[in-house]
């Protein structure tokens, strides 16, 4: 019997929302993605609470905000359970990213949605594991049995994945954000057979009205030009971008084109907390990139990323000491955090400046309204911003944090203290010559010479003491570096308890890094610097999206991530011309059922029926047509219905079935190949005006070949060639 499989949309249904999805195959739970939205509203994945604890896989697709940003909180806050499944690049760019993230919100609020112990945690190695494009990974025992996963190339970012998961005859491909065109540093989405004809496809809508008006290379010398333009004005370029994603290929674009026209003369500054650390773990990625950068390394021996024009810069004060005019490439891409957020307060005055924003634009963020600003060409107009910044403590406010360190470190150490004390008792009463130390001190209450001249040996005997000069050995204690003295142990811990004390009281509070605080400060930003807005988010536009979706053939395609205008777009084309049986757009919480509705079942052959069949090879499977009756044993095989040969007696036979997909186009070709004049009309192969070919479907959707004509050689070379394409069984 085939799986039962269910998803439910957590968020990114009917609207751009972030992507965060569950996906049940019988009792196996995965999540698909886990995004939180530029503001990081952690409400957003409400709807993951009630599931958190039951997530046994988390695949992701690409290391950004969007499809990755909430992992973080689930993991700390939620409890998210699961291993987590990506490609390599994905695992490092995706924890710089994260890192980054962290640091920027840390600088500007209190920030508490998660930490870098839940960063930490989301990465460890026993939790986490790295695929490569095309590496099957199959889930044995439990729940997962015979479930397998397989990330492919899905363009639009290094290491950008998109998801093939199957089970038996189940094959389910998850796939947003890809992108088909090639790039500088990344291949496209490249569809092999392996990702045609799955029983289900999930998908984005999201740019299914978006038109691309220009080609890369108009788009490459516009963004240049109009940067070049701004620097001999004496202006500043400042380019918001992500932190570990579409920038690499930005970065690439201009590093070209600073060396083919020896611009070395005006600066290109990547500014992020992690820029080092993203830009060396790149140039180990060449297995991840397109073929043109590996043939570069393999020719040149040059890494694409191995940068001349670009410097490295990790905060605003380093970027200060860089002379202007300069290009700026900073974090985050919405301005709503980080350094670019900073710039903009700074160069948004200036008419010689120029704020460039190339990746997508999320509403009622501040790139949004710059956006706006361009698009209604209202220079001029003002902006109203809260910025919070971390600022030293001083006066009275810091004397009181010092009190307070002060107070801590006091009660640290007298903690301390006591507890040294604490250990110094328990190993004096748990002293194994305990007992002969009392013999010892009994005898020395006893002085034999009290009488001394009454003493008789059996008095001294008696007594317990031996005839000799009274003389008392100090027992001798030996530990791991030596001879221990109970006494002066104790004496010099109180002498050294009693200096630090005294110490605490005579050296001031010493910080690894001084005390801050959070202060907020209104802005009334004049936007006279030009705006420009160039698409470069990488992705594939409504017309790539539906030529896809015809090439990949599914049976059934759910929706999501996509306003209800993009929605009905796709799914309008995809009715109109395309043969799938069901188009889901899902609500929010709402469970799809998507079952196949298949005659499809388990069964184990006998020995004695495998050696009759007699299979033929068709796209990698091995089928043949087999008559036998059905036995079933809920006593063995966990009461898998078993096939038995029948006898030839009992054999009632069967009609021919032809197997496999034929398109006329390719048939069309090989006739033409056996010198026949063909022509195609409308839906129609005509032969030599004498056999003529078309397709139809029957009630079940189920493809129909016709061939019709006039009895002659031509008649029944067509129909032996035609034959030639299918299996008959």
């Amino acid at each position: 019997m085939t799986s039962i499989i269910k998803f439910t949309a957590l968020s990114g249904s009917k609207d751009e929302s972030p992507p965060c999805y569950l996906l049940e195959i019988d009792d196996f739970c995965i999540l698909l993605d886990c995004g939180l939205n530029s503001f990081l509203d952690s409400s957003l994945l409400d709807p993951l609470k009630q599931y958190a604890d039951k997530i046994d896989a988390v695949l992701l697709s690409y290391p950004d905000l969007t499809h990755m940003g909430g992992l973080p909180y689930a993991v700390g806050k939620l409890g998210l359970k699961g291993t987590i499944y990506a490609t390599t690049p994905t695992f490092k760019m995706g924890q710089m990213f994260l890192y980054d993230l962290y640091q920027n919100k840390m600088e500007q609020q209190e920030f508490e949605l998660f930490d870098l112990d839940d960063v930490d945690a989301c990465f460890e190695k026993k939790r986490f594991q790295e695929l490569s494009f095309s590496q099957h990974y199959t889930f044995e025992g439990g729940k997962g049995n015979g479930i397998s996963i397989t990330p492919y190339l899905a363009g639009h970012m290094i290491g950008g994945a998109i998801w093939k998961i199957t089970k038996e005859t189940d094959t389910i491909i998850y796939a947003v954000d890809y992108n088909h065109r090639k790039e500088g540093h990344l291949d496209g989405l490249q569809l092999t057979s392996d990702l045609l004809k799955p029983s289900l496809l999930i998908t984005d809508s999201r740019n299914a009205l978006k038109s691309t008006s220009f080609k890369k290379t108009d788009r490459d010398k516009m963004l240049l030009d109009t940067m070049r333009q701004t620097l001999r004005s004496n202006g500043n370029v400042l380019l918001p971008v992500d932190t570990a994603g579409r920038v690499l290929e930005l970065l690439l674009c201009i590093e070209s084109y600073w060396s083919q026209n020896r611009l070395g003369l005006y600066d290109v500054v990547f500014l992020n907390h992690e820029t080092s650390n993203i830009c060396e773990f790149a140039k180990s990625q060449l297995e991840f990139m397109s073929a043109a950068a590996s043939i570069k390394f393999e020719q040149r021996n040059e890494n694409v990323f191995s940068f001349r024009n670009i410097k490295l810069c990790n905060s605003i004060h380093e970027l200060d000491s860089l002379s202007n005019p300069k290009v700026v490439l900073a974090s985050s891409q919405d301005m709503e955090t980080g350094f670019s957020r900073d710039l903009f307060i700074q160069w948004a005055q200036d008419p010689r400046n120029l704020i460039m924003m190339t990746d997508v634009i999320h509403e009622n963020t501040l790139s949004s309204q710059l956006f706006n600003i361009f698009k209604q060409k209202s220079k001029g107009e003002s902006i109203q911003l809260n910025q919070g910044r971390r600022v030293d403590l001083e006066g009275e406010e810091l004397r009181e944090y010092e009190l307070k360190v002060q107070k801590e470190k006091d009660e640290i150490k007298l903690a301390e203290k006591k507890r040294k004390e604490e250990e110094l008792e328990l190993q004096r009463l748990s002293n194994p010559d305990q007992d002969q130390d009392q013999d010892i001190i009994k005898i020395e209450n006893i002085n034999p010479f009290k009488n001394r001249f009454d003493l008789s040996m059996d008095i001294i005997i008696k007594e317990g003491v031996l005839p000799m000069f009274p003389y008392f050995e100090k027992h001798i204690k030996w530990g791991e570096y030596g001879e221990e003295d109970d006494t002066m142990v104790k004496e010099n811990f109180e002498d050294t308890m009693d200096e630090e004390m005294v110490a605490v009281d005579t050296v001031d509070v010493e910080y690894e890094d001084k005390p801050k605080k959070i202060v907020n400060q209104q802005f009334n930003i004049q936007v006279n610097c030009k705006l420009q807005n160039i698409d470069y988010e990488g992705c594939s536009d409504g017309r790539s999206i539906k030529t896809i979706i015809q090439q990949i053939s599914p049976t059934n395609l759910v929706l999501i991530r996509g306003n209800d205008q993009c929605s009905s777009n796709i799914k309008n084309y995809v009715v109109d011309n395309l043969r799938v049986k069901n188009v889901y757009i899902p609500d929010i919480n709402q469970q799809l059922d998507l079952t196949s509705d298949t005659n499809v079942y388990k069964v184990i052959l006998k020995d004695s029926l495998v050696n009759t069949l007699k299979p033929s090879k068709l796209s990698g499977y091995e089928i043949s047509y087999i008559e036998a009756k059905v036995e079933v044993d809920k006593e063995s095989n966990n009461g898998t219905p078993t096939l038995e040969a029948l006898q030839l007696n009992e054999s009632i036979g069967h009609q021919q079935s032809f197997i496999g997909d034929m398109k006329l186009s390719d048939l069309k070709q090989i006739l033409l190949n056996h010198g026949l004049q063909v022509q195609f009309d409308q839906g129609i192969l005509n032969c030599n005006d004498l056999v003529y070919i078309w397709r139809e479907e029957d009630i079940g959707g189920n493809s129909l070949i016709n061939v019709d004509g006039i009895l002659s050689d031509e008649y029944y070379l067509v129909r032996e060639l035609l034959y030639k394409q299918y299996q008959i069984l």
